[in-house]
């Protein structure tokens, strides 16, 4: 009688293993046209005629303008305000449309229609709805060492819920000058300089520490 060894398994087929391939691609390709497509959980951006959108915009305008030009003392004083996302998305949703009517020259990608903030204890999100994709980029703040102004440095960007590993910021849609590194910091018309020297984040809101520095 004679034995029968274990049979040995024989090689899959090309065909069959080009197959398998592409089908795996084709899922992945699905997966990631799905999590694109789909819209963060927290997008909700202000309407422009949301009611007291417009009042919340002024009073944050005037808040900032108040306390950046508000004259502090001799030498550098330190400051600092607190930010709500509520308020900043009410800008952006109100306020934000009427200063692109009123200056043509202000930059506005195609295609773009709502935008929005979010604050979390990560940093800073701007997102915007370009062509029905929701593509956010998020931003952190390296602290200043004393006498230089904090920094404001890209992290990541995503279409939907799918990140998007060395995508242009959606900052730098509207501003090319955020595509980099932007040192927090701007001269007054009396020749101060008022720099944000850190930045606490927190969820929905931030206290952004600043000083005015005497004009050289």
């Amino acid at each position: 009688m004679n034995d029968v060894g274990p049979s040995l398994p024989r090689t899959m087929p090309f065909h069959r293993k080009l197959f398998l391939a592409l089908l795996g691609l084709v899922a992945v390709a699905a997966l990631a046209a799905w999590l694109a497509r789909a819209k963060p959980s927290w997008w909700a951006p202000v309407a422009r005629d949301a009611a007291g959108a417009l009042d919340t915009a002024r009073a944050l305008e005037q808040g900032i303008a108040g306390e950046t030009s508000k004259v502090r003392g001799p030498g550098t004083q330190p400051w600092s305000v607190r930010v709500r996302a509520a308020d900043v998305n009410a800008w952006l949703g109100a306020r934000l449309p009427q200063w692109l009517e009123f200056d043509q020259s202000l930059p506005w990608p195609g295609g773009v229609k709502g935008v929005q903030a979010r604050i979390d204890a990560d940093g800073l999100v701007l997102a915007a709805d370009w062509n029905g994709f929701v593509v956010s980029t998020r931003w952190s703040v390296a602290p200043g060492v004393p006498g230089a102004a904090a920094t404001l440095r890209e992290t990541g960007t995503a279409v939907g819920n799918l990140p998007i590993p060395f995508a242009a910021g959606v900052g730098a849609w509207f501003m090319p000058v955020l595509a980099r590194p932007l040192p927090l910091e701007a001269k007054l018309g009396d020749g101060r300089r008022v720099r944000v020297t850190g930045v606490e984040f927190a969820d929905g809101e931030a206290i952004v520490d600043c000083e005015t520095a005497a004009g050289s």
